[in-house]
Order: structure tokens, then sequence, then C-alpha cells
């Protein structure tokens, strides 16, 4: 098992994925991301099913960095409720594990 982790959380508006993926680049929380749009979200809200087109957040880190890095996004992140999930990985291949921990030791 490595210390890597895959975090992933939603938002309304492809404008604040950017923002909020450059803002933890630049703290070096994460070491990249990608942006998925189009996504359809259904989930329960105030007693009732919603469904709403978001864009997905996918960052790569460690999870040494983990509580720094809910706290920034719960921080700058517009939702009342984020959705924010760290999934360990089980396996990275070695130059993108170099890569990766370079990158977050900055």
């Amino acid at each position: 098992m490595t210390e890597t982790i895959v975090v992933t959380t939603t938002l309304e508006r492809y404008e604040d994925a950017v923002r909020l993926a450059k803002k933890l680049l630049e703290k070096h929380l994460i070491a990249c991301a990608q942006i998925d749009s189009g996504v359809q979200s259904l989930y329960w809200w105030q007693g009732k099913i919603e469904q709403a087109e978001e864009v997905r957040l996918v960052m790569k880190s460690n999870q040494s960095l983990w509580e720094s890095l809910e706290e920034e996004l719960t921080r700058h992140h517009p939702y009342e409720v984020p959705e924010i999930i760290a999934t360990a990985v089980s396996a990275v291949a070695g130059k993108y594990q170099q890569w990766l921990n370079e990158e977050l030791s900055e």
C-alpha cells in the first residue's frame, strides 16, 4: 500500500473547479488534478431528491497531507456540504510515485 490518495469532489461550475485546483496546486497539497464536466449527479438534499449537472474534480495527493487538504477544500469550496472523498491507492507506477512525492514535498 502506498501513501497516495485520490481525492474527489464535485462543483457546480468549471471555473470553480479550476480555481480550487490551482489554489491546492500552489500550496503543494496536490500534485495534479483532472476536471470532468457534464457529470450528472442525483442526491438527497433537504428531504428531497435533487438532480444537477456538475463538474468532478479528481486530485492526487498523499495521506500525510489529508488533514490540510481537507481543511483547504472545505474552506474554499462553494457548497454548504461539499463531497470530499479520499480513496487510498494500493499501487502506483514507480516513476509516477517518485514524481508525485517530489511535487508534494516542495
